[in-house]
């Protein structure tokens, strides 16, 4: 990739950024299609993102990721928002016109057609998503106002967190015209082990299962229930304990990489107005998870293994 005079810049703006696949995505699909880009990891503090607004401003970036844990915290230096990320108070992609800044959210779109490439679809089923923080909010967020499902359950640990999050949700739904009565709900785990076998989808939206603690999972395996789909966004490794728990009990899953590359894919669209072929974004994704285990792994790599790399062309 050569860097030049007339090279537009895309900032990752996170704390940390320095493992983040979305460089060896993006660089390859803008060589591909001869745009004059470059994506850069940008790691900023907390306290510095007032001052990483303004040098995305006076650099003339082009845009922006925008990772953990500044998704919030950034809306304050923006110049407009979308409605989506009004409504939800968090910004992943950053657009840079003129030197206005607009701020949307592009992981709505890749978690909702992450499933659908896999053969599935939201609409009438009772989704359970295990968690209470930025994840599941988002994921609850997109499930509500863009597919029609019968039910959306919260499901944590702390019940009270998980309520107060649905009260939260249902308000800045409200707001917008979006109604969530008597389809948002919580439950802490003990809750949700009776009531288990009346959800359809049981999505994971913590990070339990991903590198470096692979043998662990958010729920018990007996508690999978066979008519189930199970929907993974945890996507390091590939294929977490949770997912081969569920495939070992004959039920059908859903991996998380799919909505790594698909907000991705919306993200680039944004930003250079080309829509790129996902198969891109996946193959170069998969090709640096085996780099990353090779190097964990040592000389004798297990990334196969350990990492489920499928081929390219292979998507769940």
């Amino acid at each position: 990739m050569e860097i030049r005079g007339t090279t537009r810049l895309i900032g990752l703006l996170g704390d940390p950024v320095e493992h983040s696949l979305s460089p060896s995505m993006h660089n390859p699909a803008f060589a591909a299609h001869a745009l004059d880009f470059a994506y850069v990891p940008l790691h900023v503090s907390v306290g510095q993102i007032k001052a990483a607004m303004e040098g995305l401003r006076a650099l003339n970036f082009r845009g922006a990721n925008v990772t953990l844990p500044h998704k919030q915290a950034v809306i304050p230096y923006l110049d407009s928002l979308s409605p989506i990320s009004r409504m939800m108070g968090a910004v992943n992609t950053i657009v840079n016109d003129g030197g206005k800044l607009h701020g949307t959210t592009t992981d709505p779109v890749g978690f909702l057609t992450g499933f659908r490439e896999a053969g599935f679809d939201f609409a009438g089923k009772s989704i359970a998503i295990i968690g209470n923080g930025g994840s599941a909010r988002t994921l609850a967020f997109a499930l509500l106002t863009q597919d029609k499902p019968s039910r959306v359950i919260l499901v944590a640990r702390n019940g009270a967190k998980a309520s107060s999050l649905v009260e939260e949700i249902a308000a800045a739904l409200a707001m917008e015209g979006h109604a969530a009565k008597g389809l948002l709900e919580a439950v802490d785990l003990n809750g949700f082990g009776q009531m288990r076998r009346s959800v359809d989808v049981l999505v994971n939206a913590t990070p339990v299962g991903m590198h470096p603690k692979i043998g662990a999972s958010p729920i018990e395996p007996d508690w999978l229930e066979p008519h189930q789909v199970v929907y993974d966004i945890v996507y390091v490794p590939e294929e977490t304990k949770l997912i081969m728990d569920a495939r070992a009990r004959g039920l059908k899953t859903v991996g998380g990489l799919g909505m790594l590359v698909h907000q991705g894919c919306a993200s680039f669209e944004l930003w250079t107005g080309v829509k790129p072929d996902p198969a891109l974004f996946y193959r170069h994704a998969r090709q640096r998870l085996a780099q990353s285990a090779a190097q964990k792994s040592g000389p004798t790599s297990r990334a196969a293994e350990t990492l489920h790399i499928p081929n390219a062309s292979e998507q769940e």
